[in-house]
């Protein structure tokens, strides 16, 4: 069993997945793939349980909850950033750590635990974090950088992340950090946002869990709502905190109302560095799919989508889940990787999938006006339903004038040539420039508007 084989089963836990797609978050042979997952079945027949199948070239592993608990109490293999994450934030929290003992806690060699904590040693020195060696006991922290306390916070936000999949060394440490149960908690917390009318995600509910643990290793932490503190927002966003984090410590519910304070007067406080190269990778895409416009909704799906893509390849969070490749995905993925590449950016494959996703919807609502007329052809039958049919058309798409024909008008040329559409539909194949539909429904003739408007979109890049 190897590192392989631990992100194998991090994927596993999360959704099926085929070869191909595993090949694109391990980089590695697939043939290694193969023989990985040969590996890990050896070991889960081993230890009783289901084994990774294969079923339409999707593999799977069909296990229980309580099933991928014991799973994990078994398994004992950690990736190198699993471990350098162990080390560095046992070693913060703590204020003191004994490599040759975490040694024998990891189970490694003693130039494995040296490469780990070289990485970290690295870090401390590039950030102005301080410690020094105690004979005979190991090291201990005598400064931490506000550098490292940050990223500390973004390691512990991992640790939430990946609750369910954490090995046991990490997972006693997790343990060890977080004095509350994080179910219960991230209910209130859910409660609370709610309330509150803030947008809710896995990403910003493990933070807010983060906090209360950076809170009780370092005693403080200040999100800078306090300029607000009289304001009418604070007393109101307070009372929503009171209600549903009575039992929470007092500077924790003044952190999360300081929060919720800065998103409603400010928006949503995040990390510059990422939010820059976020921005740049927005105006960058704009450039290259020659948009004129985005609507103010969707530009935002666009930047948090972005925003925390990259804070989780850059954290190694490799949180996925299994999404549908849009038709004429490779164009908008090849101006997405070019966009990328040029600014040594890199994304998980799925978080790319659900970019370009987003940005097919911004496509073509930059084109809605370049498809203004279209012309419907019936069979007779459907034909006496159209007043019906016009005006359900006209609520999904209201700037499309429709005109509505019966097919055999068409067919003879009854209709005038010098009447030009920008799209035929018909019930029927009649000519190539005619797109059909087995059967007509305002959902159905909406994809093909999007199709068409899509399509113009790409023709501009």
């Amino acid at each position: 069993m190897n590192t392989t084989t631990a992100k194998i089963l991090k994927i596993l836990f999360q959704s099926e997945i085929t070869i191909d797609e595993m090949y694109l978050y391990l980089d590695i042979e697939k043939s290694a793939i193969v023989k990985s997952i040969n590996q890990i079945n050896e070991f889960l027949e081993s230890i009783g349980l289901n084994k990774i199948e294969k079923e339409d070239n999707n593999y799977r592993l069909s296990l229980e909850k309580e099933e991928w608990e014991y799973l994990y109490s078994k398994y004992d293999v950690l990736t190198f950033e699993d471990k350098v994450d162990y080390l560095y934030v046992k070693f913060i929290a703590k204020g003191f750590i004994n490599l040759e003992k975490e040694k024998e806690i990891l189970g490694v060699s003693r130039s494995t635990i040296l490469r780990c904590f070289q990485a970290i040693r690295d870090d401390f020195y590039k950030n102005g974090t301080e410690y020094e060696y105690v004979h005979g006991k190991g090291l201990k922290l005598k400064n931490i950088s506000v550098s490292d306390k940050i990223k500390f916070c973004k390691k512990v936000i991992k640790l939430f992340i990946e609750e369910d999949i954490l090995i046991t060394p990490l997972k006693n440490i997790f343990d060890d950090l977080k004095k509350f149960d994080t179910k219960s908690r991230i209910i209130k917390l859910y409660m609370i946002l709610k309330k509150a009318n803030i947008s809710i995600n896995y990403f910003t509910l493990s933070f807010l869990c983060a906090v209360e643990v950076y809170l009780d290793v370092f005693k403080k932490f200040e999100m800078g709502g306090q300029k607000y503190r009289d304001s009418d927002c604070w007393n109101e966003i307070a009372k929503i905190v009171e209600e549903f984090g009575e039992d929470f410590e007092e500077q924790y519910k003044n952190q999360i109302t300081s929060y919720i304070v800065i998103y409603l007067n400010e928006g949503e406080s995040l990390e510059n560095t990422l939010k820059n190269k976020a921005h740049k990778i927005i105006d960058e895409l704009i450039t290259e799919l020659n948009i004129s416009k985005i609507e103010e909704n969707l530009k935002k799906m666009l930047f948090y989508r972005i925003y925390i893509s990259l804070f989780k390849y850059e954290n190694n969070i490799l949180k996925i889940k299994k999404i549908t490749p849009i038709k004429d995905q490779e164009i908008l993925m090849g101006v997405l990787n070019k966009v990328l590449n040029k600014n040594s950016y890199e994304l998980y494959y799925s978080d790319k999938v659900s970019l370009t996703q987003i940005l097919r919807k911004i496509i073509i609502d930059d084109n809605l006006n370049s498809v203004k007329s279209i012309l419907l052809l019936f069979n007779e039958g459907t034909l006496s339903d159209q007043a019906v049919f016009r005006k359900n058309l006209k609520k999904t798409v209201p700037h499309i004038n429709f005109e509505m024909e019966a097919t055999y008008l068409h067919k003879k040329n009854i209709i005038p040539k010098s009447k030009n559409y920008d799209l035929i539909i018909s019930d029927e194949k009649i000519s190539n420039d005619v797109l059909v539909l087995e059967y007509f429904s305002s959902l159905k003739i909406q994809e093909l508007i999007e199709k068409k408007i899509f399509e113009i979109g790409l023709s501009k890049i």
